[in-house]
């Protein structure tokens, strides 16, 4: 009984080639589907956000003393969110966090949530999405970096690092800031 003979594997430099468009295709498409999914804001002003946090503590997003902050969306549903909600717990230790539960059932359910996950970040509900339509949310998670007046800077839809809002706010705190003032 004869064997074929194994196929000849093509050159390296052909390889990589294949291997780099690959990679390529990969990163547009994840590209793509995140700005698909980011919401259509309509201007860089963070709507007024208003509402009472779980454990009973008022906010409104015109109230922050003019420090930037993060607004962090997410859904008890999401397993993205559940995977990232430790670092949101450590960024919210932090710097300031205001947490928004998108579409995640009553308050106590979320209560439960919260308790089961041993998180104590300040969330507020929004059950039917009403306070979150303003900003046309699709998906989640989406984070919004604000600075003190306002102004959105970054948003970030799927799974981010502390690390990175971290980074983001410090731009917007040290950098974004500065330009907007040396402008004037």
């Amino acid at each position: 009984m004869s064997t074929l003979p194994k196929p000849a594997k093509p050159p390296l430099k052909s390889r990589l080639i294949r291997f780099g468009i690959e990679l390529v295709l990969i990163i547009a498409v994840i590209l793509l589907i995140r700005a698909w999914q980011a919401p259509a804001l309509p201007d860089t002003h963070l709507p007024p956000l208003t509402g009472i946090t779980l454990d009973g503590q008022a906010f409104d997003s015109r109230n922050t003393q003019g420090r930037p902050f993060v607004v962090h969306i997410w859904a008890e549903w999401c397993p993205v969110c559940r995977m990232e909600m430790d670092g949101m717990e450590k960024l919210a230790q932090r710097a300031p966090v205001i947490s928004i539960a998108w579409k995640s059932g009553s308050d106590e359910a979320v209560r439960q949530f919260l308790a089961r996950e041993n998180l104590t970040l300040p969330v507020i509900n929004d059950p039917h999405g009403h306070l979150l339509a303003p900003l046309g949310i699709k998906a989640v998670p989406v984070h919004l970096v604000v600075d003190g007046s306002g102004r959105i800077h970054f948003v970030e839809t799927g799974y981010t690092t502390s690390f990175g809002l971290r980074a983001r706010l410090w731009w917007v705190e040290h950098v974004a800031n500065n330009k907007t003032l040396d402008a004037h």
